[in-house]
């Protein structure tokens, strides 16, 4: 069995710094900005898309300028301060725990692989994950490459793979790979926004997720 992993919202709290990020490149683009809610419903897609549905009423090159500020004042709050970023309570054990349910782990996120190494090496968790889709890999969520690269690399297939995030894209880019869509609540999206973009499960707390996979993987085997 595969259990895929969004990384902001879902592993780790990035709200902080994805906010202060944010306003910096806005007040570096003298663009208003357009506050924190609407930010962080965009989470997930790559800088240029949270650009497009933040501000279709721009022309593309400013749109681009506002992405490009947004990663550059990224990495450096990345370098200012490389703790801001921290796992949520619980994750350690749930990962562990759903190794030990029989899943192979994999990760698929919009971070860029540079800052997605830069947690796993924070973190310790190295060798954890057999797969890291990152936004280099392919199309940005929703498209399902991300997924179909995972389930080629680990070698397991639909009907055997779980994706697990916290937002409307996450359920998106699930469904339209055919897995199972699990949608955690603990992120930047409520729990009637994900079941309408497709969610199946729903999980309130990060001790959660470990059942919900063990019940999964039997039925898995089941079916």
């Amino acid at each position: 069995m595969l259990a895929v992993f969004d990384l902001d919202g879902t592993l780790i709290d990035s709200r902080a710094g994805l906010v202060i990020a944010s306003q910096r490149a806005y007040a570096d683009a003298n663009i208003a900005y357009p506050g924190e809610a609407a930010l962080l419903a965009t989470v997930g897609l790559l800088p240029e898309a949270m650009m497009q549905r933040l501000h279709p009423e721009h022309p593309g090159a400013v749109r681009q300028r506002l992405a490009d500020l947004f990663r550059v004042h990224a990495l450096a709050l990345r370098n200012e301060q490389p703790d801001l970023e921290q796992p949520y309570p619980g994750v350690a054990q749930m990962l562990d725990a759903v190794m030990e349910a029989g899943y192979t782990l994999a990760i698929a996120t919009g971070k860029k692989r540079q800052g997605t190494d830069h947690a796993i090496d924070c973190f310790g968790w190295h060798g954890r994950f057999a797969s890291i889709q990152t936004a280099e890999s392919g199309p940005g969520k929703p498209d399902p490459t991300l997924l179909r690269n995972a389930m080629a690399e680990t070698g397991l297939g639909r009907d055997r793979a779980v994706m697990i995030g916290d937002s409307v894209f996450d359920m998106q880019m699930a469904r339209s790979a055919g897995l199972t869509a699990v949608a955690v609540t603990w992120g930047y999206n409520p729990p009637n926004v994900l079941l309408d973009a497709g969610a199946q499960h729903v999980v309130d707390g990060v001790a959660g997720i470990a059942p919900l996979l063990e019940r999964l993987a039997a039925e898995m085997v089941v079916v």
